[in-house]
C-alpha cells in the first residue's frame, strides 16, 4: 500500500525536496537531545519545530502565530500544516469554521486547551471562535492521525489538536493592542503581566478583548468578548502550580449557505433577508396561519454563546526521579444556535401535552398558528481531573496516569416571541418569564434532553532508549469508558419520559519506534488504536408510535433499541526527518483501517432511518514538510498532503434499497493539498506571503456533486518601530486575506454523519456550501508600558 502511495506522489516528492530541501525537527518530550545551533532560530520561522516522537506530529509556535491577523481564531493559525484542512466562514474567524484532518472532521479529532478537553460533551463539536485568543497562544500541536496516550479524550478517532497558552512574562508590563480592518471589523486587546514578585515565586497576566465584525454580506455581524488569566506560583524547584481561567462570550448573525443552484441563479452575495417578519393581526374565533418568509430573517438566525475553562496544572517533585502531575479543570458553556425562526400551533387540548400551547398572540384563541423565536439551547457543566506519576528508571522513561470527568450535558429547546421589528423576546433563551407556555403552565420545549456522562481512562506509557537513546521504543495502552445516562423528558419533540444507560469502552495500545541514525536524519514507526464512543444523538427520538390519552400522557408506544457500537481506527504511520543549521523536513506515509463508520442509515432492526454504524473505509496517503533558510533572513516552509479515502461498503437507506457508496471516495477529502509561504525576517522587519492549494472534492457519498479546489494567497508584514518614553516595541502589522480575491466554496457538513447520499435523482438532496469571503484587508497598532 505504502509503495503504491508513493508511486503515485514520488514526482511531487520529488519538487518537494527539491524547493524547499530536507528536514525535520525534533519533540523534547522523549529523551534524545535535538540538535540545536546556538542563536539561530529553526528555518520555518514557527511553522516547522523540532520533533522527536515516534509518530506524526507538526507544531505552530508563537513564531508564526504572531504573525497573523489578530481577529483570527485558533484555526486559521494552523492552514499550512500538512493533513489539515481548515477554512472560515469569514476573512475575520469570527463567525466561526470548520476542520478536516487525513478526512476525518473536527468532531472525531480531539481538540484541547492547556491538557482540559473541549470537544461538545455530546456530540464532539469544537468551536474555533470560542477558543483562546491568538495573543495569548503560544503553540498549537497537531497529532495527526493518533492521539497521546494519556489523552483525556473519548471522541478521537482522527488525530488530536493541543491549544497551549503562554506564560506570564517574566517582567512587568502593560499591553494595548488596536486591530481594524474591513467591513468595520475591530478588536481592542490589552494584557497586564505582574511580572515575577516574591523573590520569583508568583507571576501572572490577565488580559480582555473586544471585537466585533459587520459580515461580509447581508446584515447583521458578530460581538466577542473575551477573558484569559494565567498565573504561574513556584513551590520548590521542580515543584509549581499553574492556574488558568479563560471566559468568552459572543452573540452573531449566521451567514447563509446556499446550494449550487441557488448560487446559479440567486448569486454568490445572497444573504438571509433583512426586512423582519410581520404577524398577521389577531382576530378572535378566526384561525390566522403565519408562514416563514423563504428567505428567512438575519437577527433571527443568531449563535449566542458563552463559555468558561478554568484550570490548575499541579507539578510536584516527589523524589529525584520521581514527580507528580495533578490537572483539574472546569468547562462549562450556553448558548443555542442556527435559525431561530419558527412557527408554533397553538391549541386548547386535553389529548395534548400540557394541554396544548396557550394563546400566542393574545387575539383570545387558540387556533392560530404564529412565528416564534425557538432554538436548540446547550448547557453543559465539566469538571474533570488528569493525575500522572513520571519516573525514569534505568533506560525507561515511565508514565501512569489516571483521567476522570462528570459531564452534565442538557438539552432544550424553549420558546418565545419577538416584535414587529424582529426583535426576540430573549435572544438568549435563558430568561424563563418570556417562554411561551402550555395550557398547564408548563414551558413549551421542542426538545428535552439530560445526558450525564462518567468519562475516565487509565493509562500507562514506557519509552525504552537503547543504543545511548538514539533508539526509542514507546509502548502505551489506555483503557478507555464513558457512561451515558441519557433522560428524554416529555416534550413536543419526543411526548414520553425515558432513561437508558450505556457504556462504550476499549482498551487503545500504542507502539512506536523512533531511531535517530544521524545527528540530524531519524525515522520512525508508530501504530495506534484510537476509538470514538456515539454521540449522545443516538438516543434522541427513540419514541414509536402512540397516541396522547385525555390526562395528556402518551400511550401505546414502543422506544427503539439503540444498536450503535463505538467507530474505532487504526492508524500506522511511517516516517523520515531530517534537521539541519539551515534545512528541514519531514515525509510521512500513512495508514487508517476506520471500522464501525457512523452515519444516517436504514436501521433493519427498528425499521427506520437513523445514525447508524454503517461499515468500514479504508484512507491512505502522504504529508510532506519541509523548511529552508536560502538567505540569512530569508526562508520558505512548504507542505504537501495526498490523501485517498474510500468507503468500504453501500448504504442501506430502506428496508429493500441502498445507496451505491462501496468504493467512492470520502466527501470534503480533498485528494491534494499543498501550502507555502515565504518569509523574511530582519531585525524589526518581517514578511509572509503565504498560498494553501485545496483540491477539488466530493459533496455527496454516491459522488454526484463536486465543488473545483482553489488557491487562497494571504499577506502579512509586521514593523517594529523603536522604543521611546512611555512607549515599548511599539508594532505596526498589515494583514491581507485572500489577496488574488479567489471565489471558492466549503461544504456544510457539521460532521462525519452529516453528509448528503446524493445530489440527484430519487431521493435526491442538495449540498449546501459557505460562500468563500473576497479579499479583506486589516491592520493592527500594539505597544507596550
Amino acid at each position: 500500500m505504502f509503495l503504491k502511495v508513493l508511486r503515485r506522489t514520488r514526482h511531487i516528492v520529488f519538487m518537494t525536496a527539491i524547493l524547499a530541501g530536507a528536514t525535520v525537527q525534533a519533540d523534547n518530550n522523549i529523551t534524545l537531545e535535538p540538535m540545536v545551533v546556538e542563536g539561530v532560530a529553526p528555518p520555518g520561522n514557527g511553522l516547522m519545530n523540532l520533533q522527536n516522537a515516534a509518530r506524526s506530529r507538526s507544531v505552530v509556535s508563537r513564531a508564526a502565530i504572531e504573525q497573523k491577523n489578530t481577529l483570527n481564531n485558533a484555526y486559521q493559525a494552523m492552514d499550512l500544516l500538512p493533513g489539515v484542512n481548515t477554512y472560515s466562514y469569514d476573512a475575520t474567524g469570527l463567525f466561526g469554521g470548520g476542520l478536516r484532518m487525513r478526512g476525518f472532521n473536527s468532531d472525531q479529532i480531539g481538540v484541547s486547551i492547556d491538557g482540559a478537553p473541549i470537544n461538545d460533551a455530546g456530540n464532539y463539536a469544537v468551536y474555533p471562535s470560542e477558543l483562546v485568543d491568538l495573543e495569548n497562544l503560544e503553540e498549537i500541536s497537531v497529532t495527526q492521525g493518533s492521539s497521546e496516550t494519556d489523552a483525556p479524550m473519548v471522541g478521537a478517532t482522527g488525530g488530536s489538536i493541543g491549544f497551549v497558552t503562554s506564560g506570564p512574562s517574566d517582567h512587568s508590563r502593560f499591553r494595548v493592542q488596536q486591530s481594524y480592518g474591513a467591513y468595520n471589523a475591530y478588536k481592542t486587546f490589552l494584557r497586564a503581566d505582574t511580572g515575577y514578585l516574591g523573590d520569583n515565586r508568583f507571576k501572572a497576566f490577565i488580559s480582555v478583548s473586544k471585537a466585533e465584525a459587520e459580515k461580509w454580506k447581508g446584515y447583521g455581524g458578530a460581538d466577542r468578548e473575551h477573558l484569559d488569566f494565567k498565573g504561574v506560583l513556584n513551590l520548590a524547584p521542580g515543584s509549581s502550580i499553574t492556574g488558568g481561567l479563560l471566559f468568552n462570550e459572543m452573540l452573531n448573525n449566521n451567514l447563509r449557505t446556499l446550494t449550487l443552484a441557488e448560487i446559479q441563479t440567486l448569486g454568490r452575495d445572497i444573504d438571509f433577508g433583512g426586512q423582519a417578519p410581520q404577524h398577521l393581526a389577531g382576530i378572535n374565533g378566526s384561525a390566522q396561519v403565519e408562514k416563514i418568509p423563504s428567505d428567512l430573517y438575519y437577527n433571527l438566525n443568531l449563535n449566542p454563546y458563552r463559555n468558561y475553562l478554568a484550570t490548575l496544572k499541579g507539578r510536584f517533585q516527589l523524589l529525584p526521579n520521581l514527580h507528580l502531575d495533578v490537572d483539574p479543570y472546569y468547562n462549562y458553556g450556553y448558548g443555542t444556535g442556527g435559525n431561530q425562526l419558527r412557527t408554533l400551533a397553538e391549541s386548547n387540548a386535553v389529548n395534548k401535552l400540557g394541554g396544548g400551547i396557550r394563546d400566542i398572540n393574545h387575539d383570545g384563541d387558540t387556533r392560530d398558528t404564529v412565528m416564534i423565536y425557538s432554538g436548540a439551547v446547550t448547557e453543559t457543566e465539566r469538571p474533570g481531573v488528569t493525575a500522572r506519576l513520571h519516573s525514569q528508571v534505568a533506560n525507561h522513561r515511565l508514565m501512569a496516569g489516571y483521567w476522570f470527568e462528570y459531564a452534565h450535558h442538557r438539552r432544550t429547546q424553549p420558546a418565545v416571541p419577538f416584535d414587529a421589528a424582529g426583535n426576540s423576546a430573549d435572544p438568549w433563551l435563558d430568561n424563563t418569564s418570556a417562554f411561551l407556555l402550555r395550557q398547564d403552565g408548563t414551558p413549551y420545549q421542542g426538545r428535552d434532553f439530560l445526558t450525564l456522562n462518567t468519562s475516565q481512562s487509565f493509562f500507562a506509557q514506557d519509552d525504552i532508549g537503547f543504543l545511548n537513546d538514539k533508539l526509542i521504543l514507546s509502548l502505551g495502552l489506555r483503557y478507555t469508558q464513558i457512561q451515558r445516562d441519557f433522560t428524554n423528558y416529555a416534550s413536543e419533540g419526543g411526548g414520553a419520559y425515558y432513561n437508558i444507560k450505556q457504556t462504550y469502552a476499549r482498551p487503545l495500545p500504542s507502539v512506536g519506534v523512533r531511531y535517530q541514525f544521524t545527528d540530524t536524519q531519524q525515522v520512525f514507526v508508530n501504530r495506534a488504536e484510537n476509538f470514538k464512543a456515539p454521540p449522545d444523538s443516538v438516543f434522541y427520538g427513540l419514541i414509536n408510535g402512540g397516541s396522547f390519552n385525555n390526562q395528556g400522557k402518551l400511550t401505546g408506544y414502543r422506544l427503539n433499541t439503540v444498536n450503535v457500537g463505538e467507530e474505532l481506527a487504526t492508524n500506522w504511520d511511517l516516517g523520515y526527518r531530517y534537521t539541519g543549521k539551515d534545512v528541514s523536513f519531514s515525509g510521512t506515509l500513512f495508514y487508517i483501517d476506520y471500522r464501525n463508520r457512523i452515519a444516517s442509515a436504514f436501521d433493519p432492526i427498528n425499521n427506520i432511518s437513523t445514525n447508524y454504524n454503517v461499515g468500514d473505509s479504508t484512507t491512505q496517503g502522504v504529508e510532506l514538510e519541509s523548511a529552508w533558510r536560502f538567505l540569512p533572513n530569508w526562508s520558505v516552509y512548504g507542505s504537501f498532503t495526498y490523501t485517498d479515502s474510500r468507503i468500504g461498503q453501500n448504504l442501506q437507506t430502506a428496508a429493500n434499497t441502498v445507496e451505491a457508496t462501496a468504493g467512492k471516495a470520502f466527501p470534503d477529502v480533498p485528494s491534494y493539498m499543498a501550502g507555502a509561504a515565504l518569509q523574511y525576517r530582519d531585525g524589526p522587519w518581517s514578511g509572509n506571503l503565504s498560498a494553501k492549494y485545496t483540491g477539488a472534492r466530493y459533496s455527496t457519498l454516491v459522488n454526484d456533486e463536486s465543488i473545483n479546489g482553489y488557491t487562497l494567497v494571504s499577506f502579512d508584514a509586521g514593523y517594529r518601530l523603536p522604543s521611546t518614553g512611555w512607549f515599548r516595541d511599539p508594532t505596526v502589522r498589515l494583514n491581507v486575506y485572500n489577496l488574488l480575491d479567489q471565489n471558492y466554496l466549503n461544504l456544510n457538513a457539521g460532521s462525519g454523519s452529516g453528509f448528503t447520499n446524493r445530489a440527484l435523482g430519487v431521493g435526491g438532496s442538495a449540498p449546501f456550501y459557505y460562500v468563500g469571503a473576497p479579499r479583506s484587508f486589516s491592520v493592527m497598532l500594539s505597544t507596550d508600558f
